[in-house]
């Protein structure tokens, strides 16, 4: 549910490929915004592919908060199936994402369309993502729209990072959104990670924990998801030290997840003629 990576900050533009990367493989798209979160970041936190309801016309919208290094991006995210088709495996949905910075005009929306395979429900944590999506295209803001080449998509994968260690899992617990009051499962569970990476005569030690609590409801289309954090710590260190490459200590972010609003009746952003 968490995939690894380096810790490089990402902004609200980049939360649409982000998610299609980690969760429903998209592309990655380099930006210049302000930046606060970590490109390990799903989307949405606590989002897991294999959970997916797929009906057609379900949308979620959440507003989803990164902090880090003192910094503090706000970004509205929008999800939604908004069709079906058969296809040589069997059936496939069409489903959209669009992110942007709170309050941003039309033109500094970034939207996703991907057609993924219902057999992702049954997706292995080792499976490359590409086996479940046969057509994705993409749109920056008021841009063209794009078709990207699903073998981009090989190297992507669900697995998490080292354990996954259920610490709580909290029944009928009453959470209030902006979306309404819902009788939620809360999940809370650490990940951690450590590994040596060789360069040379030098090993990088990189070494992060994920604090993750997820709430979800059945009445909540998609993923079922009322809300989510996740904590993050990461720390790294040369052996032997490297001049000029400073042991980093822990460095924490953050990033909090909330519906805020969903329904029915979806409509496709991106039209592909």
């Amino acid at each position: 549910m968490i995939p690894t990576s380096t810790s490089t900050k990402i902004g609200p533009p980049l939360r649409t490929s982000i998610l299609f990367i980690a969760a429903a493989a998209m592309i990655v798209v380099t930006s210049g915004s302000s930046r606060a979160a970590e490109t390990e970041s799903l989307l949405i936190p606590g989002v897991d592919m294999r959970k997916i309801e797929f009906k057609v016309g379900a949308w979620c919208r959440y507003r989803v908060v990164d902090e880090a290094m003192g910094e503090r991006d706000t970004s509205i995210v929008y999800l939604a199936v908004v069709g079906s088709e058969k296809t040589a495996r069997g059936t496939a949905y069409w489903l959209e994402v669009e992110s942007a910075a709170a309050g941003a005009p039309k033109a500094e929306r970034d939207a996703a369309r991907a057609l993924i395979d219902e057999r992702i429900k049954s997706m292995a944590p080792g499976d490359s993502l590409h086996q479940y999506i046969s057509r994705f295209y993409t749109r920056k803001g008021d841009g063209p729209v794009e078709a990207g080449d699903p073998k981009q998509l090989r190297r992507l994968n669900m697995a998490s990072p080292g354990q996954e260690n259920v610490v709580t899992a909290e029944h009928d617990l009453e959470i209030t959104t902006p979306a309404g009051t819902f009788v939620c499962m809360k999940t809370s569970f650490v990940a951690y990670d450590a590994r040596d990476i060789p360069s040379g005569r030098v090993i990088l030690k990189q070494k992060r924990t994920d604090r993750v609590e997820v709430c979800t409801s059945p009445s909540v289309p998609l993923f079922h998801l009322v809300k989510s954090e996740i904590e993050r710590t990461r720390e790294s260190r040369t052996v032997p030290p490297v001049r000029g490459i400073p042991e980093s200590g822990p460095k924490t972010s953050r990033t909090t997840s909330v519906l805020i609003a969903h329904g029915t009746g979806a409509k496709p952003l991106i039209q592909i003629h």
